[in-house]
Order: structure tokens, then sequence, then C-alpha cells
């Protein structure tokens, strides 16, 4: 493989950019995340509808963690009234993200009067932060803006945080309901920044091409930026990014502890020794001798 193709596929795979205009005015951020939404599509079985939503959410997380330190952490959740019921999103600075539906198979029947919104309806969004020096997480709640995930993230910031901003989230499907592409984009006023420049920003995304478009005849979130920023920017940092959970059988075990002997022998007599990560849909079977062991070692802690 020669440095050209390496780069060039470097470049095409699931990351995530953020920078700074070259006059401070804005920060601002771009994602690919096709194979993560893939993946995830994947790993949950889940419908078009659900697959857009989680899609967006996860862009969105992905692309407010970059802003963040370390393995400081963003938490994003659509909670509605309507079919999907919540969507939940976590992604880490460094490149780590998953979600789940809680209705993985929900459907929207677009033949009647019906909206993407829908698909929640009416609820809350919640916004948690996990951040270095900070004893308990920071959480902001707002009412679902228009239930699309991209307004929903924007009024959130721009009301809650008092923090002027821009995002746009998407994912494409096929004619199956199969994720093809999912992009995001998001542009935030810093002190200072002139109210003209704002309104030109907010003309560049009206106008600009969808997202999963410019991903799909090969734009980088690089190019995606230089699409939407009219003046120069200084790229700040930038991160590969993969569906990945921290899960494990040892995690489990832990807190399947913290259950207490009684519970755990109700669980064994019952069957129900498979255990399912709900982030990651990945399952793990404790074989009868490894269960026995924990509720010897939940008996044990009792005494």
């Amino acid at each position: 493989m020669t440095q050209n193709s390496a780069l060039k596929r470097f470049l095409q795979r699931d990351r995530v950019v953020r920078g700074l205009t070259n006059d401070g005015h804005f920060r601002v951020g771009a994602v690919n995340l096709t194979n993560t939404v893939i993946t995830a599509q994947e790993r949950h079985g889940l419908s078009p509808v659900a697959a857009v939503f989680l899609g967006r959410l996860m862009a969105g997380a992905t692309l407010l963690s970059s802003f963040l330190k370390g393995e400081e952490r963003i938490i994003l959740e659509a909670m509605g009234q309507g079919p999907l019921k919540r969507v939940y999103a976590e992604a880490v600075q460094v490149g780590e993200v998953r979600g789940y539906v809680e209705n993985p198979q929900a459907m929207l029947d677009f033949s009647t009067d019906t909206s993407l919104g829908d698909a929640l309806g009416l609820g809350l969004f919640r916004v948690t932060r996990i951040l270095y020096n900070q004893f308990e997480p920071v959480v902001g709640i707002v009412e679902l803006a228009k239930g699309d995930i991209s307004t929903d993230l924007a009024y959130y910031l721009t009301q809650s945080e008092q923090v002027p901003s821009a995002v746009m989230l998407d994912v494409s499907v096929d004619d199956e309901g199969k994720v093809i592409k999912c992009g995001g984009l998001i542009v935030q006023a810093m002190p200072g920044a002139p109210e003209s420049e704002i309104v030109t920003i907010q003309d560049n995304l009206r106008n600009v091409t969808p997202i999963t478009d410019l991903l799909g005849v090969g734009y980088t979130p690089e190019e995606v930026l230089r699409v939407v920023i009219p003046g120069e920017y200084r790229e700040t940092n930038h991160a590969r990014v993969d569906f990945f959970c921290r899960c494990s059988v040892d995690r489990f075990k832990s807190i399947l502890l913290s259950l207490g002997a009684e519970e755990l022998t109700s669980m064994r007599d019952l069957g129900q020794t498979e255990l399912v990560c709900q982030y990651c849909n990945e399952r793990y079977d404790l074989p009868a001798d490894e269960f026995e062991a924990l509720i010897e070692q939940a008996r044990a802690r009792t005494n």
C-alpha cells in the first residue's frame, strides 16, 4: 500500500475533527460516523427509524465529546411519548461511542400525516457531562424542541448553556432500511462573534448540501467544514471513532454480586444466566459453576 492510498484510507474512515476559526469567532466540529452507526444497527437490530435517530444522537455525542479532555464523557438522551420511547448515546473524547434505542423495532407510518419527529413526540432532551475534577456529573434538561435531534441539541446548547450553536446531524438509509452514511456538523459562536458572521454561518448551513450526500461523494470531515465555514480555520484535534463498549464479563459479575445471594439464587433457578449489555447488545453466558461461585461470594459478604 502506497503512502497516498494509506492516507486516503485513513481520511475516509470514521473520524471526528474539531477546530477554531482563525479569527477565534467560531468553534467547529465535523464527524463521519458511517461505519460506527452501521455497526450499531447490526448489533441492535434497529429499524430504519431507530437507526436514524440513534445515528444522529451518536454523532451529536461524538461532536460534543471532541471538545472535552482525555476520557471525559458526554451522554445524550432523548425521551419521548412516541414509539422510540428513549434514545441514548454516550461518547468519550478518545473516540469511543455507544448507544441504544429502548424500542429498536419502532416504525412510523408515513402514509398518514406523520413526520419524523413523531418518532419521539413530546418529551425531554438531557445532556450529561462527566468531567475531570467534578464530583457530580453536570446535567442539563430541556423539552424536545422538534424531536429531530439536530434541532433539539442546538436548542439545548443555545438555551441551556447560552452558547449560540448550529447543529446538523443526519443518517441516510437505502431502500432496505440499511444505513448508508452518517455524519454531523456543529458550529458554536464564541464570545464576541459578530452578529453578521453568525448570520452568514446560518445561511451557509441552510443552503449546504446534506452532509450524508457530501460524505457519499468522498468528502472528509475537514472538507465538510470548508464548505460551511466562510473563512479559514485551524484544526485543533482529530480522532478516529469506533463503536466501542467497555462491558465485560467481570463487570457483569461485579454488578450481579451487588444483587445479593437471594436474587442470584432466584436467577439461577429460573435459568437467567445469560447477561446482555443494553449498550452494545453483547451477550455473556455464565457457566453453572461460575454462577454458583457468585452465589457463594454473595453469601460470604452477608456473613
